[in-house]
């Protein structure tokens, strides 16, 4: 009797459909569901795009506030 093994999930691209999934890299990243959604749809499903587009909106939402905070000191 020949036993199959069940699929290896591909660990290097997010499936939205698997809530599991959406959640854990929701909670790592500390985003919403809507701003992964968006992500995932200008950047794709690789969660190293994923992670450093993150990574690029959060720098640029502080430069803005330190901008921000520096024209009103002024």
């Amino acid at each position: 009797m020949l036993s199959s093994r069940p699929p290896r999930p591909i660990r290097t691209t997010l499936d939205l459909a698997n809530a599991g999934q959406v959640k854990s890299v929701r909670r790592r990243l500390r985003i919403t569901n809507a701003d992964l959604v968006r992500i995932v749809d200008k950047i794709g499903n690789s969660l190293t795009a994923i992670e450093k587009e993150v990574e690029l909106e959060k720098l640029a939402a502080q430069q803005c506030n330190a901008r921000d905070a520096t024209t009103t000191l002024e």
